[in-house]
This record gives C-alpha cells, sequence and structure tokens, in this order.
C-alpha cells in the first residue's frame, strides 16, 4: 500500500477527530497538497455534518403509553402507577462529545463504522419521527448487500452508497482470514465488460472491515471481492468472486 492510499485511508478518522495530534498533522499536511484527498475529506466533512444525530420534538400516537403498559403486563412485568400530567413527548437526541482516544488510536474500520451506523441511525430516527423530505433528496442514499458462497459462504457486506457525495462505505463481516502476502481486492463491474479495482484491504482477526469507496457508483451493476496477491493487489481479477452483489 502506498503512503498516499495510507494516508486516504485515514482520512476519515482525521475528519472524526480519532487521529492523535503527531497523525494530524502529517494528514493535514498531506490533504493540503493532494487534490484527491482534499476533495474526499471535504465530502467527509459534508456527510459528519449531515449525520442527522438530532430530531425534531414529535407527538406520540394517541394510546402509544397504553399499548406500552400492556405489552409490559403481558410480559409479566407490571408497571408501577404514575400519574401523567401532561402527553409525553419525544426528546430531542443531540450531537453527543465522545472521546475517541481513551486507549490509543481508534482503527479506522471503527471509525468508517461509526459513520455507517450513525447514518442508518439517522435515516431511522427520521421514519420514526415522520419526518419528511422531497424524493429527490430520499434517492441521495441507496442501501445494498453482498453475499459470499464456496470457501466465503459465511461472508458478508452491506453497502451505503451517499450518491450526491460521491462516496460510498462497505461494511465487511465474516472474511476468512487470509493467506500470508495476500489481501482481499474490491471490484466495481459494469457494463460492456467493464471492471475497475477500487481498492485492497486485509480484514481484523474478525473478519471485519470497513473500506470507503471515494468514487461514485454510477455506472455500475456488481461490486465483487477476489483474493490478490498483496501488497497492492492487481488491475484485473485472477478469480471468479466469492463474495458479490448487486449495486444498481
Amino acid at each position: 500500500m502506498s503512503d498516499h492510499e495510507e494516508m486516504e485511508n485515514m482520512i476519515a478518522a482525521w475528519v472524526l477527530g480519532a487521529t492523535d495530534p503527531e497523525e494530524s498533522k502529517e494528514i493535514a499536511r498531506h490533504v493540503d497538497g493532494c487534490d484527491t484527498c482534499r476533495a474526499t475529506a471535504a465530502r467527509l466533512r459534508r456527510i459528519a455534518e449531515a449525520i442527522p444525530l438530532a430530531v425534531e420534538e414529535v407527538e406520540p400516537p394517541s394510546g402509544l403509553r397504553q399499548r406500552i403498559l400492556s405489552a409490559a403486563t403481558s410480559a409479566g412485568t407490571a408497571p408501577a402507577p404514575a400519574r401523567v400530567e401532561s402527553p409525553a413527548r419525544v426528546i430531542p437526541l443531540r450531537r453527543p462529545r465522545v472521546n475517541l482516544r481513551p486507549a490509543g488510536r481508534v482503527p479506522l474500520s471503527a471509525v468508517a463504522a461509526m459513520v455507517v451506523v450513525a447514518l442508518a441511525a439517522g435515516l431511522v430516527i427520521g421514519d420514526l419521527a415522520n419526518r419528511t423530505a422531497p424524493p429527490a433528496a430520499t434517492n441521495q442514499v441507496a442501501k445494498f448487500n453482498l453475499a459470499g458462497h464456496d470457501s466465503m459462504a459465511g461472508a458478508r457486506a452491506s453497502v451505503v452508497d451517499l450518491k450526491s457525495d460521491g462516496i460510498a462505505f462497505v461494511d465487511f463481516s465474516g472474511l476468512p482470514a487470509l493467506a500470508p502476502g495476500k489481501v482481499y481486492e474490491l471490484w466495481l463491474i459494469g457494463g460492456s465488460s467493464r471492471v475497475d479495482a477500487a481498492g485492497v484491504f486485509v480484514p481484523d482477526s474478525n473478519g471485519n472491515k470497513v473500506v470507503v469507496v471515494s468514487r461514485p457508483l454510477t455506472g455500475y451493476t456488481t461490486m465483487a471481492v477476489t483474493t490478490e496477491q498483496g501488497p497492492d493487489g492487481v488491475t484485473a481479477p485472477t478469480q471468479q468472486p466469492q463474495l458479490a452483489g448487486t449495486i444498481a
């Protein structure tokens, strides 16, 4: 992996404040002199700022309290009687301040996973709060799944495609351990036999990894993974993918 690719992989952690001071200075210097990484950092900042961790107060549906009490009673839990002076309100969530470095540097996979989870949580919260958005905005976020077979039968991945920002997060789990000198390589496949490399990666000891794809997925129909020679992978797949999914 080149120095540029290493810096590019650390940008998400840097944007979220999860790098130590020395790393932050090094990344900042690289971003200042690299147009590609500067654009990636700008997109990630917009994504972080747009994650909807705060919601508006809304009135709960009528009868919600009674349904909750009934469910608790039927489960064998007798709720304590309480006097309700006013209708319940949904308390707006506030963006928490989290200490990301209590015991050293936070791995990039964990940081990227925070973005994926926070984005997904924001979408769910928006649905629960009945927040409406124009159809065009709704179509700017797409989610896909990848599934493994044969030697990668237990592997899977979820893809969050942020179309308006031209960036996607791929959250892998259950990946088999790699042989020495091998890497996983991510491929984007489109029409007319178009196959483009989208990065190489090595999962953690639990088979997990979050990969940032810093390009639009427009024009591609399939995302796939093969095992290739490390550390930099290859320019074309050397085997049939055993982990893949449709992304169109």
